[in-house]
């Protein structure tokens, strides 16, 4: 089958406008890229103060570039999802696929209320790559082991899952760094796709996304008898059940 893996950039979170979109249709059965194709939002690109309070507005410089060459193009919103209705159809797209696509959902959920468009994905259900990850990486030991060795943790202490650190351990490239524009991220969010494909994920079968995925840190137990005198100090490790949502002592 073929199916489309997109992302958007955007101007913030609450207020998602968008400013920049990629596509990548891919053909399942032959491993080809059949389109490819990366625009940038007239409306908001032109709105300098908006454009310049997005956490990526330093990247300016590199769209400007790459429109000149041709490379990206500038149309008004309604015109960029107009291409991909026609594309889908004409590349009889089955399935989408985004990495954290809850948020690229709501971002064309917000962006064609407000601009009054179609939506490409109305007839589709977008999947999201990061469940694919849980089910297949996230929580082996050697994807593990790899955030340990390469500091590889969330702000709150627990493995990461971003794109970036699940792209780094499938290609083995610490030097690697997600360059947060829309056409380049969704070339390696395919990649990462097409990973856990190959490690028995099904196209178009809906994973289990985790809020975390946590590690598994030695701690210290301590159990006082106060009737003897006596503290009993042991290690033990703390680990979540991803399937029951509670915790059980290892060791």
């Amino acid at each position: 089958m073929n199916i489309v893996v997109f992302d958007t950039e955007t101007i913030g979170l609450s207020k998602p406008w968008v400013y920049n979109i990629g596509y990548v249709i891919y053909d399942t059965e032959t491993g080809e890229i059949l389109e490819e194709k990366d625009f940038i939002v007239e409306q908001i690109w032109h709105n300098v103060p908006l454009f310049e309070t997005a956490y990526y507005a330093d990247k300016k410089t590199l769209y400007v570039s790459r429109m000149r060459g041709k490379k990206c193009i500038m149309k008004k919103f309604g015109h960029i999802t107009q291409e991909m209705y026609r594309d889908f159809k004409k590349y009889n797209v089955e399935l989408a696929y985004a990495y954290n696509s809850s948020f690229d959902n709501r971002v064309f959920t917000f962006n064609c209320e407000k601009f009054m468009c179609i939506n490409p994905f109305d007839t589709f259900n977008i999947l999201d790559i990061r469940g694919n990850v849980h089910n297949k990486i996230a929580f082996t030991e050697d994807f593990q082991n790899f955030c340990e060795l390469n500091n590889q943790f969330t702000n709150s202490g627990n493995y990461s899952t971003t794109a970036e650190t699940v792209y780094r351990y499938i290609t083995k490239d610490m030097e690697y760094i997600e360059e947060h524009t829309a056409l380049n991220d969704s070339l390696d969010e395919l990649k990462i796709l097409e990973e856990t494909i190959h490690l028995g994920c099904e196209y178009g079968t809906e994973y289990k996304t985790y809020s975390s995925i946590p590690r598994n840190t030695p701690r210290e137990l301590i159990i006082k008898d106060n009737d003897v005198g006596i503290t009993y100090t042991f290690p033990y490790t703390k680990r979540k059940n991803k399937e029951k949502g509670n915790y059980i002592i290892l060791n």
